[in-house]
């Protein structure tokens, strides 16, 4: 997999899940289950992640700030 990079654009700490805005425009869903252990997160923070494809659609995997 090749690692992407974007910005946190959305993030709902009292529910885990956020979106991802990717350089390359695209909008990324992503889960707290899919982010490095002990990383606190909030809007506005750059992070790199894989894509991985779910029932739901594509979504941010292996989520780590950078």
């Amino acid at each position: 997999m090749n690692l992407l990079s974007g910005k946190i654009k959305i993030w709902h700490q009292d529910k885990g899940w956020g979106f991802i805005k990717c350089n390359d425009g695209e909008d990324y869903f992503f889960n707290i289950k899919n982010l490095r252990s002990g990383q606190n997160v909030r809007s506005g923070l750059s992070v790199k992640f894989d894509i991985e494809e779910s029932q739901q659609g594509s979504q941010a995997v292996n989520v780590t700030l950078y």
